[in-house]
């Protein structure tokens, strides 16, 4: 690679480059001089200063990578901050971040096959399988556990990743909290049937020599999965989402560290559909606590509310302390 091309010609060879799996890359010795201008006016950019221009670079033919040295020694610390600042602005990540920090997917359009969105959601279904930015997480299991229910339903349950349960049966909350769930639902007069429920990510998070243990998806995993719920999303067209638990609160509405208790009790907006939080049926199995089966109920309420289900004064009551 050269120094010659234009600077969005050459992040994009370098982006085409990493989709492929390729970390290292021979460039001139000129050509690396212009990168590390841009990291550094990137770090600039990033602490609210004025990026300086770039100044004229000049050199012999050399090969050097682009990112990490391939030698096992690399030259200095500094080599490897370069490598690793370069690869996050190649992958979306603002200078200064780390490396764990989600390299997410921009503007992510599906190019899903079908007429109606039920053939649209089975080619979503299909494209998440082999998807690349899920695969090259290299950190999920094989096995996708998509959605289950109705695909134009008016109320839309999310709930965080499929555990041991989940991936055995193949749909979204299976085991206890299945269960649990299916009371909840029936105490507000419908069923599964009636309902989407999906998860946010999509496939069992992996664990080594994993049997039955289960862990929660991380940061990178909930923001690379993120675009494929804004899709279902928008083929289902919910009147109402409702985020089941911190988790899949968190990577809807995106918001960080708030806790459940303080995202509860209203409705927020995603992708542009109201969003009620609430907390995961796994919390009212650990609980005997009144008060909070009826915070869930609460929420459950303004839901079917939303959604337009009729109410009866028996179901209002529910939860209530006895007089």
């Amino acid at each position: 690679m050269s120094a010659g091309l234009p600077q969005h010609l050459t992040l994009d060879y370098l982006r085409s480059l990493l989709s492929r799996g390729v970390e290292h890359a021979p460039v001139t010795e000129e050509a690396r001089k212009v990168l590390r201008q841009w990291v550094i006016e990137a770090r600039r950019v990033a602490r609210g200063d004025t990026p300086a221009s770039a100044p004229p670079v000049s050199g012999t033919e050399h090969p050097h990578p682009a990112g990490i040295p391939e030698n096992s020694q690399p030259a200095s610390v500094d080599e490897i901050s370069f490598g690793n600042e370069l690869r996050a602005i190649l992958n979306g990540v603002h200078p200064g971040g780390t490396e764990e920090e989600p390299a997410v997917p921009r503007h992510v359009a599906f190019d899903l096959e079908g007429e109606t969105e039920e053939e649209k959601l089975a080619s979503l279904r299909e494209l998440v399988l082999h998807w690349p930015p899920l695969k090259n997480l290299n950190s999920l299991r094989d096995t996708p556990v998509f959605s289950s229910g109705n695909p134009r339903a008016d109320i839309m349950m999310v709930t965080d990743a499929p555990g041991l349960y989940e991936e055995k049966l193949g749909r979204p909350l299976a085991g206890p909290s299945g269960e649990k769930l299916d009371a909840m639902l029936q105490a507000m007069g419908i069923t599964r049937a009636d309902i989407y429920l999906t998860h946010l990510v999509k496939f069992r998070p992996s664990l080594p020599r994993q049997l039955t243990n289960n862990r929660p998806p991380t940061d990178r995993e909930i923001e690379i999965s993120r675009p494929i719920l804004r899709e279902e999303i928008m083929l289902v067209r919910p009147k109402v989402v409702v985020a089941l638990g911190a988790i899949a609160a968190r990577g809807i509405l995106q918001s960080g560290e708030t806790p459940l208790s303080a995202l509860r009790g209203t409705f927020h907006t995603a992708f542009d559909t109201p969003v009620r939080v609430t907390y995961n049926p796994s919390y009212l199995l650990r609980t005997e606590d009144i008060s909070e089966k009826r915070k869930v109920w609460e929420d459950m309420l303004c839901v079917m509310e939303r959604a337009g289900l009729p109410i009866s004064d028996k179901q209002r009551s529910y939860f209530l302390p006895r007089k």
